[in-house]
């Protein structure tokens, strides 16, 4: 009932999803004045766009060791805004020049919000080096913070990133303790990577704010990966469409299919030995017609058949398996399961179904034979507030539920190491993967139980 409640409301909003395929032109978009009550009439002062700069947040680039995106947000009084940036110096005067770069802006008008979100690709950055920039103008600036580009020049697979599931509720009061704990327990990840559902309502600022709120300056220090869930999409015509403020907040690889429905959401980075794809599944789910499934799908099979990576790595939002009966994903599971087993797909990391759950060696190979497994991990996860109960799955090698959890991921030459962490800070799941020739990954050190 919840859902078709949703709906209902979201229904006689303005029809926005898929208005923003560029970054170029002013967006100015105004709801129905019966619903602004519900979504942002209270909007909370601190939430309200000022001069100063706020909502920075760092998004992964197809060259993570030479370029970064700076994305940024200030109120609609902001003129002209930029970045200054820098190899990090630990003397406050600085020892080598400061580089400027002006901001590509663009006003964005929608309910009770008036803002200008700025953003900033940078191009020539040396791999393997900590940079700091701020962001802002002559009279506003943001403090500086930094950050470390990727290495290209490493001979095997290296890298540490931090995964999570839907944030969606409790967003500033209860999931900003997982994202800070998991920074504090890895503050020298690569990546983090957010498997959907972000927030609950896809075009209420408020969500937004509690999510920039609840990460702070981590945003702004560690590039994120993140895929679009089924509450980042309205449905005020009985179809989907993507938020109005995903485009505008969040700059990612535009190395996807060629579907305007698919732009920003479909994409893929190489960064020291892992290809990391993000698929969108919403538009595999709801697609509006077959010819936008058609195209993602062999989108992944050409990235998955020319792969020169050691590692794989997909996100996205609804799993492949889920963790209760009646929740089936089954147009995800038809299209992308047998390209995962015929390219050999290490891991895929999901959410949407509000538990923890991972499997592997129950999970039986796509066309092979009766005793045939597979070689992909599946994990599902959630990081907020939200939870729903679970049941025993013949999938899956363990199952939890009613907690909050971060990830961290180790990936070492021949070796993932995978593991699950509470909100409090206790493991509760970990698991190696182990690269053999000409064979399936090996599953070793396993821990957890159904």
């Amino acid at each position: 009932m919840k859902h078709i409640a949703r709906r209902k409301f979201l229904s006689s909003a303005i029809k926005v999803g898929a208005l923003l395929p560029v970054f170029n032109a002013p967006v100015t978009l105004l709801a129905g004045q019966a619903h602004e009550n519900i979504l942002d009439a209270d909007l909370p002062g601190e939430y309200i766009p000022t001069a100063l700069p706020d909502r920075i947040i760092l998004t992964v680039t197809e060259k993570p060791a030479t370029s970064i995106t700076i994305n940024w947000r200030t109120s609609d009084t902001t003129k002209d805004s930029m970045v200054e940036y820098l190899p990090a110096d630990a003397h406050p005067k600085f020892t080598s020049a400061v580089n400027q770069l002006k901001a590509l802006s663009r006003a964005f008008n929608f309910e009770k919000i008036s803002a200008i979100n700025h953003r900033v690709s940078i191009n020539d950055l040396k791999p393997a080096t900590q940079y700091m920039y701020r962001v802002g103008n002559t009279d506003n600036w943001s403090e500086w913070m930094q950050f470390r580009t990727a290495d290209n020049t490493l001979k095997k697979p290296k890298l540490s990133f931090i995964y999570f599931g839907d944030a969606q509720q409790g967003i500033k009061p209860l999931w900003s303790r997982v994202i800070r704990k998991a920074y504090a327990a890895m503050p020298d990840a690569q990546l983090i990577l957010h498997a959907g559902d972000l927030v609950n309502v896809a075009n209420k600022d408020q969500d937004w704010g509690e999510w920039f709120a609840a990460g702070e300056f981590i945003h702004g220090t560690i590039p994120s990966v993140m895929t679009p869930g089924n509450h980042e999409y309205t449905h005020e015509d009985g179809k989907s469409h993507l938020s109005v403020y995903w485009k505008q907040q969040f700059l990612l690889p535009q190395n996807g299919p060629a579907d305007e429905l698919l732009e920003n959401s479909s994409y893929y980075t190489d960064i020291q030995g892992v290809r990391i794809i993000s698929l969108n599944t919403q538009m595999i789910e709801e697609a509006p017609a077959e010819a936008c499934i058609t195209r993602q799908r062999e989108w992944l099979e050409a990235l998955l058949k020319s792969n020169p990576q050691k590692w794989t790595c997909v996100v996205m939002h609804h799993p492949v398996y889920s963790t209760k009966k009646g929740r089936d994903n089954k147009k995800t599971r038809t299209h992308l399961k047998p390209l995962f087993d015929k390219y050999g797909v290490d891991l895929v990391l999901q959410g949407h179904d509000h538990a923890y759950a991972r499997g592997m060696h129950k999970i039986a190979l796509t066309g092979g034979g009766p005793g045939d497994r597979s070689g992909t991990m599946y994990v599902v996860s959630v990081s907020g507030s939200k939870m729903y109960e679970t049941e025993p799955q013949s999938w899956a090698d363990t199952i939890s539920s009613h907690l909050q959890i971060y990830h961290l991921i180790d990936i070492d030459d021949q070796v993932l190491s995978f593991k699950a962490y509470l909100a409090t800070g206790e493991l509760l799941d970990a698991f190696d993967l182990i690269k053999q020739k000409g064979k399936p990954n090996k599953l070793a050190n396993r821990h957890g139980s159904l």
